[in-house]
């Protein structure tokens, strides 16, 4: 009998053991919070403290990379999209956020050096432009990051134009460039973090040449202006080219994305109208006006030229340059209001014409905006 309650006791023992082993060896993550309410918690914080967790523990690296936390995260950013405020001063990029639906909310500021020209627009969080070289390189604003890509297949000997684009399907970003100073039947793409990021050749089915500085990614489909009453679209997904033909006594401007559709802005001095596109295949626009956010200030106008529309519902009209302080205007075309960002330039900024009166003797700067940054 006492041997049996022995080894009873020296089971009972062991299994103690083995209990408490079990229990230190298992990870305090799923002790602590369940996998869903982790990754609920991870969605809420703001981007750079996502990619800072990214290298603590493996199972926040696991989910933050996962395509669905990802395609999550994007959806709750389309809420707090912003514009970035760009600028050159001797060769350094300076950079400001703020959050378009706020009045004026300082998000970040900084600089890094810059030789860079040919901005794109920002496609979901990413920017492009070409160095000295004419070589195009990938600029993540929240990241901090630069990417510079192979070199072109193709030998044009000419100046590229470079369009970013974004298929929402497969969650993948593309660049595709053309000379813009001849006519050619092909362009070259690249898909963004791809293993073998390789330029690849891409016939464009209809011959012609990039004028205009004017291109945007809408719903996976890049739009650019080549003729003067002519548009070519490109499906970022299936890399197809198309036309899309607009009526000639259309005074042509901007194109920009309105409410999620093309829309081409006219330029004429006696309207405020929009040419949406309606559907691509018909080559049908419908109009629409809308009233000038300068009144009885149209002077303004050879000052301020529109940028975009905002998620919100808000005209951007933005100075090609500024000396030491700028505005930018947020217009609202249902409420006929607007309201103003103001930049009062940098503090820190030693140049004695920087702040010397008079517009004579001020430097300028070159400004350029990238609205709905995510």
């Amino acid at each position: 009998m006492e041997e049996q309650e022995t080894r009873k006791e020296d089971l009972a023992t062991e299994e103690q053991r083995l209990v408490y082993r079990r229990r230190r060896t298992k990870p305090k993550s799923t002790l602590s919070f369940p996998l869903e309410l982790t990754s609920e918690i991870l969605l809420r914080l703001p981007a750079r403290s996502v990619f800072r967790f990214r290298c603590v523990p493996k199972l926040w690296s696991s989910i933050t990379t996962d395509s669905y936390f990802i395609k999550s995260f994007e959806t709750r950013s389309f809420l707090q999209l912003s514009l970035l405020v760009c600028f050159e001063k001797d060769g350094t990029l300076f950079v400001y956020s703020i959050l378009q639906h706020r009045q004026v909310s300082k998000e970040s500021s900084y600089s890094y050096t810059s030789s860079n020209i040919f901005y794109t627009e920002s496609v979901n969080g990413l920017i492009c432009f070409q160095d000295k070289s004419g070589q195009p390189i990938v600029w993540n604003p929240n990241k901090r990051q630069i990417l510079t890509l192979p070199r072109l297949r193709e030998n044009w000997e000419c100046t590229i134009a470079m369009f970013l684009g974004y298929d929402p399907i497969e969650g993948k970003h593309k660049l595709m460039c053309i000379p813009s100073s001849r006519s050619c039947d092909v362009c070259q793409v690249i898909t963004l973090g791809s293993t073998q990021e390789s330029w690849r050749t891409v016939k464009t089915n209809h011959k012609h040449q990039y004028c205009f500085r004017s291109g945007r990614c809408i719903n996976g489909v890049i739009y650019y202006r080549v003729e003067a009453w002519v548009v070519m679209s490109f499906d970022v997904r299936i890399e197809k080219f198309g036309m899309i033909d607009l009526s000639s006594h259309i005074h042509w401007g901007m194109l920009i994305n309105y409410r999620g559709r093309l829309a081409c802005v006219d330029e004429s001095s006696s309207k405020n109208r929009l040419w949406i596109l309606e559907d691509a295949e018909k080559h049908k626009w419908s109009s629409q006006d809308f009233l000038s956010p300068f009144g009885h200030f149209e002077i303004l106008k050879d000052y301020f030229s529109l940028k975009g529309y905002t998620h919100t519902g808000e005209f951007v009209f933005e100075p090609s340059v500024f000396s030491k302080s700028l505005y930018i205007l947020f217009y609202d075309p249902v409420r006929n209001s607007f309201r103003r960002f103001e930049f009062k330039g940098m503090v820190d900024d030693d140049d004695e014409t920087f702040f010397n009166k008079g517009l004579q003797c001020q430097r300028t700067y070159l400004l350029d905006t990238f609205l709905n940054h995510i």
